[in-house]
């Protein structure tokens, strides 16, 4: 009897520990990807034509999503990660381009392919892309993001 109050307290404190210490943390990191999304679905392409107010949403709702992906990958626990090395999500690059995209809105000067490549780019390092990029696209992608993180770092 005293043998099954002790294992079931056990078991209840594992359960505790692996749904508070694991599941709600990536389950707070697979909701923060999904609103990313959800921001460059619904503001990557909001131009200099737009309205001031809608601009301010845009660049407001692509930097919170920028911040959010960035909290993801340095301030989880290590459980977080190695779910999102396994999954193989690029948080960093994710939002480095959310930035770039957030630098575009309600700016003149930027076609919609160069924000397509962007709004790519993320679908690529969220690994949401499966679905409606082709093989070929994802390849041009990875491309040039390496051509633009050589340039980056290359000294002049």
């Amino acid at each position: 009897m005293v043998d099954n109050i002790i294992s079931l307290a056990i078991g209840a404190v594992l359960g505790w520990l692996a749904t508070n210490w694991i599941g709600k943390p990536i389950s707070d990191a697979r909701d923060k990807r999904i609103k990313a999304l959800q921001a460059v679905e619904q503001n990557s392409f909001v131009g200099g034509a737009a309205r001031d107010e809608r601009i301010r949403e845009a660049r407001a709702a692509l930097n919170e999503a920028a911040s959010s992906l960035r909290s993801i990958s340095r301030g989880h626990g290590w459980p977080v990660r190695l779910y999102c090395r396994f999954a193989r999500y690029d948080q960093e690059a994710a939002a480095n381009c959310l930035i770039t995209l957030h630098n575009m809105t309600g700016q003149y000067g930027y076609d919609d392919k160069e924000r397509q490549l962007q709004v790519d780019a993320i679908y690529v390092f969220l690994r949401a892309h499966k679905q409606h990029l082709s093989r070929e696209r994802v390849d041009e992608i990875k491309s040039q993001v390496e051509r633009e993180k050589r340039l980056s770092e290359a000294k002049f």
